[in-house]
């Protein structure tokens, strides 16, 4: 028992340490901001519960408040999951470690699933728990709400873990058989998830039935999800024998899925490591390109044969284009809407469009920050880096461009449908073109200099750099901040009557001033950040 327990620690501690940062002298500092977002997110989320509850109270409907955050942890935490499966249990550089051990091939897999169930219980802890608090705070409960609720925070992730096991071991599985096994991995997992967000979005028509019986969202999410309707019931009626079937029921899927997946995690597993090796016969020829080229192919290759860092970084852009598809195909319907809410009038709404495209935009590339993580992706091949005859800011500036290479294509594309849908004017087009362009250098020139602050040389794996780092998680933050800002200024601007065409230039000449300043302290800051990393 002693040996799975410290095998258990070693592999916990070599990649549970989400925020690492390399400070010799300061330890402490390090924990200060993973704490000081915590908190934020905490707080942020007992705010929101509190808008819910209010008018839920007047009816005494406060437990739905608990049904749609259940509802909505287990939607985040599926998601999640199936991309995060293929690098977290399928592309594990310890396996050959592990299999030699004197251990079971099941325990590989227990320490495998349950170091991805404690990454998933920490995140849906920042939104269950303020839930169950504030629900506490509005209603007289027991004390069994408390033991109901300690316990079901552990066994909520169970089931979304172990279906999006299932589909990540599907996908790795599939992708294997491909010459481009990267690629093809990406490729269904963005389809797999774009088919989960059409469910999402389409889920009235597919529960119409569910619903027409169930009279409430609530009665529809209970019915659905069994572990929705037995906390509930626990919550609202505690039963000591639903709550140990509530229970049983939890760990009897976990065991079984231990069982289960052992038997076919290790064919899976090494169908994705098999590398097919071709002799081609013929002359060869040495291609020279410039540094700055040579680079960008670099790290074109190294995003492209990464699916975690093509789902979590280039998914905005996919979502940009199908919002895009959607606008103009729905426009009609609408436009009709909202005209019957008699705020705008017809001819208003169509001239709003440039700017929602503007803000669109701007959300878009704010939110997909590719550069926050290419730093640490170099991992121990950093100091090789280094080591090239090319200066640190070409270096930087490589990892600049070719995000932007990955981001503006896709963003055209969006932009072409709407040009032709909605007719945009000459200047329009020129300004929407321009935003396309600088809206994503300030992203990933704010993401590289995240991630030269906040380096995380020391990672296992590309989802610890992608998702749990420190530096991604700073620019998404920031990014939530700017693209608020420019949402709310476009707002006002509009309140206050100012040209629609003036409204989009100043904030083109803002982005503009920004992208300057930015580039000025990347090369003058930057660089000496950059020189300073050591691995």
């Amino acid at each position: 028992m002693k040996k799975y327990i410290s095998l258990i620690k070693a592999c916990m501690t070599d990649n549970m340490n989400l925020f690492k940062i390399k400070k010799k002298n300061n330890k402490k500092n390090k924990l200060i901001l993973p704490i000081v977002l915590f908190v934020f997110l905490f707080f942020y989320m007992v705010a929101y519960c509190n808008m819910l509850i209010v008018p839920l109270q007047e009816i005494h409907l406060e437990y739905i408040v608990l049904t749609l955050f259940i509802a909505f942890t287990t939607i985040l935490t599926f998601a999640e999951g199936v991309y995060k499966s293929s690098s977290l249990l399928f592309n594990c550089k310890d396996d050959n470690l592990l299999l030699s051990l004197p251990i079971k091939k099941s325990a590989v897999l227990f320490i495998r699933i349950f170091k991805f169930y404690v990454f998933e219980l920490l995140y849906n802890s920042l939104f269950l728990v303020p839930s169950m608090v504030v629900y506490a705070s509005y209603v007289n409960v027991e004390s069994t709400f408390y033991l109901v609720s300690a316990v079901a925070i552990f066994l909520f992730p169970i089931i979304p873990i172990v279906l999006s096991c299932i589909i990540g071991g599907f996908i790795s599985f599939s992708s294997a058989k491909f010459k481009h096994k990267n690629i093809a991995q990406t490729l269904i997992t963005i389809i797999i998830l774009l088919f989960v967000f059409y469910l999402s979005f389409n889920l009235e028509k597919f529960t119409q039935s569910i619903a027409d019986k169930a009279g409430s969202v609530n009665d529809i999410i209970t019915k659905i999800y069994y572990p929705a309707r037995s906390y509930i019931n626990l919550v609202l009626n505690y039963n000591l024998k639903e709550f140990i079937i509530f229970i049983a029921i939890h760990l009897a899927i976990f065991v079984l899925a231990i069982f289960v997946f052992s038997k076919l995690y290790f064919k899976i597993n090494s169908s994705t490591k098999v590398v097919k090796v071709s002799h081609n016969k013929g002359n060869y020829k040495i291609k020279t390109s410039s540094p700055i080229k040579a680079l960008i192919k670099k790290e074109l290759n190294r995003f492209i044969n990464s699916p975690v860092f093509v789902i979590n970084a280039a998914f905005g852009m996919v979502l940009y284009i199908l919002g895009c598809i959607v606008a103009s195909v729905k426009f009609d319907s609408i436009v009709q809407e909202l005209l019957e809410t008699n705020i705008v009038t017809y001819d208003q709404i169509y001239s709003f469009i440039p700017l929602i495209l503007f803000g669109f935009i701007a959300l878009s590339c704010l939110l997909s920050s590719i550069t926050s993580s290419m730093i640490s992706l170099e991992g121990k091949s950093f100091n090789i880096l280094k080591s090239l005859p090319i200066e640190s800011y070409k270096i930087i500036k490589a990892k600049i461009l070719t995000a932007v290479l990955i981001m503006v294509p896709c963003i055209l594309i969006g932009d072409i449908i709407a040009f032709i849908r909605f007719r945009f004017n000459i200047i329009e087009i020129i300004m929407i073109l321009f935003a396309s362009i600088i809206l994503p250098l300030v992203a990933e020139t704010i993401g590289i200099l995240v991630n030269l602050k906040y380096p995380k040389m020391d990672a296992e794996s590309d989802t610890e750099v992608v998702k749990q780092s420190m530096s991604s998680m700073i620019a998404v933050f920031i990014g939530m901040i700017l693209s608020g800002i420019t949402i709310f200024a476009l707002i006002k601007g509009l309140a206050y009557n100012i040209n629609i065409d003036l409204i989009i230039l100043i904030g083109l000449a803002i982005y503009t001033f920004i992208y300057i300043v930015l580039n000025y302290y990347l090369k003058r800051v930057g660089t000496k950040k950059f020189n300073k990393i050591n691995v």
